[in-house]
């Protein structure tokens, strides 16, 4: 991270220019301070030095599309405004002030810009840097050799950095990249190397910074639930419309891709072997299909990645969310022309089948499998007094997300085979137990009372 990103961050005073949707500007700057809030987003405070415009509500104002920054340790472009707002004073004891909330932002703007009548705050590229997840990539930027002496103690160590080459898939009029990046940082006896999988969107010509970001989120949705953990961004970099071949790349900061939810990750460890590999999804091509369905199936897709995000979700909460998401894949499906598939009941049971023998031999009958969850979701979505032990719905719950995540990760290229070495291999072995002893003795407290 260099001192611009880190100085916005954890606070810092400058001038500031809000930049219209037409990107328009008054020339003269606002005063203030800005730093990162403890909700994982930009705040700025500026002083409103305008006695006129002190006299009206700061909430009447038009919410600026960017907001240009410049502080003692440099300059950049604050984007995706969420809130605006402000306080008006007239005397007293306290000043009129204008405040802004934002969620991202790219360091290194040029500020020679604001000598003209307009300022482009279009985006043509964003890479994101994901640390720990080549083994899911099937990418080594680094390579270690070491040499021991004959007591066994180091003698020894070559490391060799190199950038892999990229793949790429289309996405529309954008282009999406997974390849390396590498970093070394030579403090003496400290030295450092930091190598992650980078993964960029590209376009032609600029676009608006969220439709690039939003295309990261999903690529990040996927990588979370192949470790089954949310895995954070950890730096990266951007070209802006304004400069595009800048003499340095600057860096940006995003809060979705960058901010954990709290206590999602707590107790947990740290990344191990993932669900499933890229290579198994057929490279970037099957990112590219996972972007393009989410586009098709939205609250599908939260049903799976949802729970990476936003922590506080109890198992009731988790089981409903799982089976609104099967029923919404159904109707979407005889929408599109009413496979016979899509007729079975329960729609548990419809995914199953359409899933086949991997999950089958993972819960080892699915009919009875279906009938149980259907009614667990049922039962607690209509009777008030449907409370089954808290460790068969969660099993029930999270073996309907994973029936839910592999028709989505089928539907992305994933084989039959895959499917059946995830399920069988690779997902816990006492979840697939507990679900089997479930299922050839079905718990009287799992069936709802009747009414």
């Amino acid at each position: 991270m260099n001192k611009e990103l880190e100085a916005l961050l954890t606070g810092t005073v400058g001038f500031f220019w809000p930049i219209s949707p037409e990107g328009g500007f008054n020339s003269d700057p606002e005063r203030g301070f800005v730093s990162k809030s403890s909700s994982g987003r930009l705040d700025i405070r500026t002083l409103n030095e305008d006695s006129d415009s002190a006299l009206s509500s700061p909430f009447g104002r038009e919410r600026p599309e960017a907001i240009i920054s410049l502080s003692p340790e440099g300059s950049a472009i604050i984007l995706e405004i969420t809130r605006h707002g402000g306080t008006s004073n007239i005397g007293g004891r306290k000043a009129s002030a204008y405040k802004y909330s934002a969620r991202t932002t790219i360091t290194g703007f040029p500020v020679e810009h604001l000598n003209r009548k307009k300022v482009d705050i279009r985006v043509k590229e964003i890479v994101a840097y994901f640390p720990g997840i080549s083994q899911w990539a099937g990418l080594r930027v680094s390579n270690l050799k070491q040499e021991n002496k004959e007591d066994g103690r180091a003698k020894s160590a070559t490391i060799r950095l190199q950038s892999p080459e990229e793949t790429t898939a289309v996405l529309g009029s954008l282009t999406l990249s997974i390849g390396g990046h590498w970093e070394v940082n030579n403090d003496e006896d400290r030295a450092s190397i930091y190598s992650p999988v980078a993964i960029g969107v590209k376009a032609k010509r600029g676009r608006s910074v969220s439709e690039l970001l939003n295309i990261l989120v999903r690529v990040q949705d996927l990588v979370n639930v192949a470790y089954d953990m949310f895995v954070p961004v950890e730096g990266g970099s951007a070209l802006i419309g304004a400069e595009p071949a800048p003499r340095s790349r600057p860096q940006f900061w995003h809060d979705a891709l960058m901010e954990p939810p709290p206590s999602r990750n707590a107790g947990k460890a740290k990344k191990g072997i993932p669900l499933f590999t890229l290579a198994e999804l057929n490279g970037a091509d099957g990112i590219s299909r996972w972007v393009r369905l989410h586009d098709e199936l939205p609250t599908v897709f939260d049903a799976v990645t949802s729970p990476y995000r936003y922590s506080g979700m109890n198992w009731h909460s988790y089981m409903r969310e799982t089976a609104v998401g099967i029923e919404r894949l159904i109707a979407f499906s005889k929408r599109r022309g009413r496979p016979k598939w899509a007729s079975e009941r329960p729609y548990s049971y419809a995914l199953a089948k359409r899933v086949g023998k991997p999950f089958s031999d993972f819960v080892g009958d699915e009919k009875v499998w279906a009938d149980i969850f259907w009614n667990a979701y049922n039962g607690g979505k209509h009777q008030a007094n449907y409370e089954p032990d808290p460790r068969n719905l969660s099993a029930l719950a999270l073996s309907g997300n994973l029936l839910l995540t592999a028709y989505l990760l089928h539907r992305c290229g994933m084989s039959k085979d895959s499917l059946n070495s995830l399920l069988q291999h690779r997902v816990s072995y006492v979840l697939r137990d507990r679900i089997r002893e479930l299922v050839d003795k079905p718990p009287a407290d799992l069936k709802p009372p009747k009414r």
